[in-house]
């Protein structure tokens, strides 16, 4: 009688246990998805105003984030942008937390800090945190600006007639070369209903005569059409109000010969886009275009 008392003990302990095991697997699956939920709700481009300031960060599911400034006037109209900042996020026990790895807006995000917020409350909509400081942020995510294609792309596009001209050369004897380029405008992200920046009508004839004025040597590899790159954004960002992100050479060609030139214009003439004319359109192109364009800025 003894024995049995003991086993049905023994078998009510190990039912107790086995029950208690299963509501802490629970209670731990539950913690796990909804940490998972609130990682899914980060990622996005989010807006914080504060001052007449609109700090726009755009952060992804990879764990990086990119931030970047505008300033509005009195009647909250965007006239300025400045520079960027970037790094990585990640969501921890109700922490958000942000690795400054690069950036040239010091008193918003200062390079190599490390950022602490305590997320107060995270919706598909609305993030609240509070700093280290105890001041809490409101943080709106944004509805992402369409592409050219209406693809959703978080950037909006401006496409670029393709661009010809010869390279300039020190001696007569030094063979003609015509340095072909088909390339696009990728802007930084713009504030809701923002309407995306129309090509200067000087901003082409810039292009042109800084790009003639490169010789072959500082094309001559992929690296030192890198470097270009960088000083053609230099070039057309003061006719795009400061707004490219990045200029995206698509294709390049150094040609030897005009009919090659003719080649690679016809190939690569972009079509008009959703937000009006092709920038260029119609305009002279290769070397007589680059002589019929250049007079216009003057």
């Amino acid at each position: 009688m003894e024995q049995q008392v003991k086993e049905v003990i023994l078998n009510r302990c190990a039912a107790v246990c086995a029950v208690m095991v299963m509501v802490l697997v629970c209670i731990a699956g539950c913690g796990g998805a909804k940490e998972k939920k609130d990682t899914d709700l980060v990622p996005g481009n989010w807006i914080y105003y504060r001052n007449r300031t609109y700090i726009l960060t755009a952060m992804d599911m990879k764990g990086t984030w990119t931030s970047s400034v505008r300033i509005a006037d009195v009647t909250s109209k965007i006239v300025d942008s400045r520079g960027t900042a970037g790094g990585t996020w990640h969501l921890d026990e109700g922490q958000l937390i942000f690795t400054v790895e690069a950036s040239d807006i010091e008193d918003v995000w200062k390079k190599n800090d490390t950022r602490f917020y305590k997320v107060l409350e995270l919706s598909k909509h609305l993030m609240v945190l509070e700093g280290e400081n105890g001041r809490k942020e409101e943080w709106k995510k944004t509805v992402p600006q369409k592409g050219k294609e209406g693809s959703g792309a978080l950037n909006p596009i401006v496409s670029m007639a393709p661009y010809a001209v010869n390279l300039d050369k020190h001696s007569s004897n030094v063979q003609d070369r015509y340095l072909c380029l088909s390339m696009h405008l990728e802007l930084m992200e713009l504030m809701p209903e923002q309407p995306v920046p129309q090509f200067h009508p000087r901003a082409r004839d810039a292009a042109i005569i800084y790009l003639s004025s490169l010789t072959y040597d500082d094309v001559s590899d992929f690296d030192r059409i890198k470097i270009q790159k960088e000083k053609v954004k230099d070039v057309l960002n003061p006719y795009m109000e400061g707004l490219i992100k990045e200029v995206v050479i698509d294709h390049v060609v150094v040609a030897v010969s005009a009919a090659k030139v003719e080649e690679f214009m016809i190939e690569h003439r972009a079509a008009p886009s959703k937000e009006g004319p092709v920038e260029g359109e119609g305009a002279g192109t290769g070397e007589e275009g680059a002589e019929k364009e250049n007079p216009k800025a003057s």
